[in-house]
């Protein structure tokens, strides 16, 4: 840990290591003792030379949570406005909107606000986490049942909403800090909400973090050390996770993500959890925790072939057969979206669906077709005097189909369940009709109606989405 005296040459040393030199930072200040000390030595930073700051400016983010709260605002923008440092008063509206608590809303609120003025300049970020802050943390994740890569703590450079936030003071200790405010006379402002044992990390500070230096007087130092060889595990992990995402998942055209169980247990287990943890991170930055990664394992796993797992008030996972699909509900579909006639004598082409989700049939005349067989299920073939059929969406999964090679019929319901259609892709999957009889259902199966027995014919291809080959299993 540093000393006091020390602190400017950590702080320079840091920049230089992270190449600062030309870089504009933008400073979150709330008026606490930790980012008044961090402004300070900014200053000082940036008039060394040579310089080992580029340049700053200071944001303080107003919540609007606390009393104080205009006070605050009002000591860091006399504060800068005294010495000519460019500050900006930002206000944000603090919902929480995904169950993460008041305390973690607030947190994403304000990085959103720094990450957005950050990128307005081309900078960086900087906060004043110090060491206390980090063994709260880890803390408070090995408590909440974090896995390897929330156990990592806040480290010190990541990149948060496209912009690098770095970490100056995190191997600093909490004493250091303010035993330099008071040699430079610092003033600061206090929050009283920090003594309020309602919030978790108030609690881990004042019970869990004294009864930890009370067996390891170290205990910041220790921690550090150990957070130092996760971090360079971790990184190896995500590296090889990031990679196993591409082989597993694909984001679908209605913003879900689709994730093969079959393919997930190919994995390592500890690759199985850092993918899903991939894969949720893309719906929300909430802190997702072992529990939530295992309901979606045990889901992909050793669930039935079909189930749901709520994981949020917005996020959800939801299994067909071998298929996972992660994101939000998907909304609600009328029950017939859309028919296309299709005259086959004069068009070579049908179309239906929209964007993404558009289905496309091309049609060939074929003189003297050497055979009935069909190279796969995403081909048909039909009589020439067949002229006209309709291509429909949303037929009803009630009614019957004409078995091919026999009398009898069977429901769209259950086709649908032998093929291990996705629930969700039922009302959306096409049907070949002809005077009024389902003779097809691209990619899984031709009806007994209409049969070619001879002479010319119209041969008729499917190309469906990505997604609805996939989830047939082909592609």
């Amino acid at each position: 840990m540093e000393r006091a005296g020390h602190l400017l040459t950590h702080v320079i040393s840091f920049f230089q290591q992270h190449r600062l030199e030309t870089a504009h930072a933008v400073l979150g200040v709330s008026g606490g003792v930790d980012s008044m000390v961090l402004l300070h030595l900014c200053q000082r930073a940036a008039e060394e030379a040579p310089r080992a700051l580029g340049g700053f400016s200071v944001v303080h983010v107003h919540h609007g949570l606390r009393e104080a709260a205009d006070g605050d605002a009002a000591f860091v923008e006399q504060y800068c406005r005294d010495r000519g440092i460019p500050c900006e008063i930002v206000r944000v509206t603090v919902v929480d909107g995904r169950g993460e608590g008041l305390e973690a809303a607030a947190r994403r609120a304000r990085y959103e606000a720094l990450a957005e003025r950050a990128r307005a300049k081309g900078g960086v970020i900087l906060v004043a986490h110090h060491a206390q802050d980090e063994l709260e943390t880890f803390v408070m994740r090995l408590l909440r049942g974090a896995g390897p890569g929330g156990l990592g703590a806040m480290r010190p450079d990541v990149e948060m909403n496209g912009v690098r936030v770095l970490r100056p003071l995190l191997a600093v200790e909490k004493g250091e800090i303010e035993r330099y405010a008071a040699r430079h006379g610092l003033l600061h402002v206090e929050d009283e909400t920090n003594e309020d044992l309602r919030f978790f990390r108030n609690r881990v500070r004042q019970v869990v973090i004294p009864a930890l230096r009370a067996v390891e007087p170290h205990v910041e130092e220790k921690v550090l050390q150990a957070l130092e060889l996760l971090w360079e595990e971790d990184a190896y992990m995500r590296e090889l996770a990031r990679e196993a995402v591409r082989r597993v998942a694909v984001r679908g055209a209605d913003g879900r993500i689709a994730l093969s169980a079959s393919r997930l247990a190919e994995l390592h287990v500890s690759l199985q959890r850092r993918v899903i943890h991939i894969l949720l991170n893309c719906f929300s930055a909430r802190e997702w925790t072992l529990a939530h990664v295992e309901a979606v394992r045990r889901l992909a796993l050793s669930g039935p072939p079909s189930g749901e797992v709520h994981l949020a008030a917005d996020v959800r996972c939801v299994r067909s057969y071998d298929n996972l699909y992660i994101g939000q509900p998907p909304i609600a579909r009328p029950a017939v979206e859309a028919a296309v006639a299709w005259d086959l004598d004069r068009a070579a082409e049908a179309r239906i669906g929209i964007g993404e989700a558009r289905w496309r049939f091309r049609r060939l005349r074929v003189a003297h077709p050497a055979s009935p067989r069909m190279p796969s299920p995403w081909w048909l073939l039909l009589p020439a005097d067949v002229s006209r059929a309709a291509i429909f969406i949303g037929v009803p999964t009630s009614e019957r189909v004409k078995l091919f090679g026999g009398n009898g019929t069977k429901k769209l319901q259950d086709v649908f369940t032998d093929a291990k259609l996705p629930r969700d892709l039922r009302a959306r999957w096409p049907i070949l009709r002809v005077d009024g009889e389902i003779v097809w259902i691209p990619g899984i199966m031709r009806s007994g109606a209409h049969l070619w027995r001879g002479g010319p014919a119209f041969v008729i291809q499917a190309r469906p989405p990505v997604a609805c080959q996939r989830a047939l299993g082909q592609r």
